[in-house]
């Protein structure tokens, strides 16, 4: 536990106020490098246990692009609902350091074809470090995979922290893919930096890919907080022509309100730096508002 508990640690400036898988998105892309915040839920089912929400996505969306999730403790024991297109049980539960999450869907492409798709991930906390195992089938069970996610303080060259994921471990029409993430997080004063160095092996072409990230959250005002994230990704070997080349080279960006238990998260556009008083406005030819995309909203108790 005190490993886990140290790489908590790490992140306690925005960490604390935000918390959303846009937010993520706008910090590079890798929730894994953000233990504190609630997108971990995902890979690591054991963070259940560190949050207690209600949040709405997708706002400003179409209805089916909405979801509701509801996270709270009750005589020492996490619960957690969430609600959104096709689901019919999505829910999680927790009890100190271990965590549980199952999933039950069905959905309709429109022409009358129907799939139900399940899932079932277990996460726990551990002196080693921490550990998510997640296991899921889709098109009524023809589709299946194993994936599992570790996470711990140990340290390497210039970074604090490791993350590894594998994934399509159960996968018959793919190949197994294996990533680590070596990273570290400080305060630069007033703001929170992440960087990150890895490496991918596998997928169809057995690639090995150079990754790196960086995601920096900086305090405007005691209520506001901008985000900028960069994602870079270079194949070094492969079955493909594109070896040797650049697949992953982005930027994105972000804004973060907090009024309270209240938090507003959006994602920016980046015509913002190009003409920034039009994309305010809304009133450049073609680069839209402040944002193309929804906001998340989260209320935190």
């Amino acid at each position: 536990m005190k490993n886990v508990t140290k790489i908590l640690t790490v992140v306690t400036l925005c960490a604390t106020l935000f918390g959303s898988a846009q937010r993520i998105g706008a910090l590079g892309g890798n929730a894994a490098l953000w233990p504190g915040d609630e997108a971990n839920i995902a890979a690591f089912p054991a963070q259940v246990n560190n949050h207690a929400y209600l949040q709405i996505g997708g706002v400003g969306a179409d209805n089916d692009m909405e979801n509701t999730s509801l996270l709270f403790q009750k005589d020492g024991t996490t619960w957690g609902f969430n609600y959104g297109s096709g689901d019919w049980v999505n829910m999680h539960w927790g009890d100190g350091s271990m965590g549980v999450s199952v999933g039950f869907s069905n959905s309709d492409d429109g022409a009358g074809t129907t799939s139900s798709d399940m899932s079932v991930a277990y996460g726990n906390t551990f002196d080693w470090g921490e550990l998510g195992v997640k296991y899921w089938t889709e098109n009524d069970g023809d589709d299946s995979d194993l994936s599992i996610n570790y996470r711990t303080d140990f340290g390497f060259w210039l970074f604090d922290n490791t993350v590894v994921s594998v994934s399509n471990v159960m996968c018959e029409d793919c190949d197994m893919s294996i990533s680590a993430d070596f990273w570290s997080a400080m305060d630069v004063g007033g703001a929170d930096l992440v960087y990150a160095w890895g490496v991918d092996q596998g997928g169809s072409n057995a690639e090995l890919t150079q990754t790196a990230t960086l995601g920096i959250e900086a305090n405007m005002t005691d209520w506001a907080t901008l985000r900028a994230g960069y994602e870079w990704a270079y194949q070094l070997s492969g079955d493909d022509e594109v070896v040797g080349g650049l697949t992953t080279d982005g930027f994105t960006y972000g804004l973060g309100f907090n009024w309270g238990g209240l938090t507003a998260d959006f994602t920016v556009n980046s015509a913002l730096l190009l003409d920034p008083v039009g994309t305010i406005t809304g009133n450049n030819d073609d680069g839209g508002g402040l944002t193309t995309d929804t906001i998340t909203l989260t209320y935190s108790f």
